[in-house]
C-alpha cells in the first residue's frame, strides 16, 4: 500500500518549487502594520539607552528585549508569519545599522561614564529603525 499514488516528474517538481518561491516571496514582501515601525524604534531607542544605566542597566535591558521579542512575535502570528524578514535590502541594511548602535553602545558603556555617546547612539538606532520601516513600506507598496 502506498501513500503518495502521484509521483511528481522533474517537470512538475521544478514547477512547485518556483511556487513555493513566489509564495515565500509575497510573505516576507506583505507591509507590516503601520504602528510596529515607532513601537520597535523607541524599544530599540530604550534598549540602547539602558547601557547608560550601569550595572543597574541589566534587568531593563532584558525587559526591552523581552517587549521587542514578544511584540513583533504577536504582530507577526497575527500577519500569519513570525519569523519572516522582509526581503527589502534598505530595511535590513538599516536594521543592520541600528543593531550595531545598539551594540556600540554596549562597548561605549565600558570605555565612558559619560552618558551623552549612548544617547546619541539611542537617537541613532532609532533614527536607522525608522528610515529603514519608511523603505520597507515604499518596497511593499503599501499606502503611506
Amino acid at each position: 500500500m502506498e501513500n503518495n499514488p502521484h509521483v511528481p516528474n522533474s517537470v512538475e517538481a521544478r514547477e512547485a518549487l518556483a511556487h513555493i518561491d513566489t509564495a515565500q516571496r509575497a510573505v516576507r514582501d506583505a507591509p507590516w502594520p503601520t504602528w510596529i515601525y515607532p513601537v520597535n524604534a523607541l524599544l530599540l531607542g530604550a534598549m540602547t539607552l539602558t547601557f547608560a544605566l550601569g550595572d543597574d542597566g541589566f534587568v531593563f535591558l532584558l525587559a526591552t528585549s523581552a517587549a521587542l521579542i514578544a511584540v513583533n512575535m504577536l504582530a507577526g502570528y497575527r500577519m500569519g508569519a513570525p519569523f519572516t524578514l522582509p526581503t527589502s535590502r534598505a530595511f535590513l541594511a538599516s536594521a543592520g545599522a541600528a543593531g550595531a548602535c545598539v551594540l556600540t553602545a554596549f562597548i561605549a558603556a565600558d570605555l565612558t561614564a559619560q552618558p551623552w555617546p549612548i544617547v546619541v547612539l539611542a537617537i541613532a538606532a532609532a533614527a536607522f529603525y525608522l528610515a529603514g520601516g519608511v523603505a520597507h513600506r515604499r518596497s511593499t507598496g503599501a499606502p503611506r
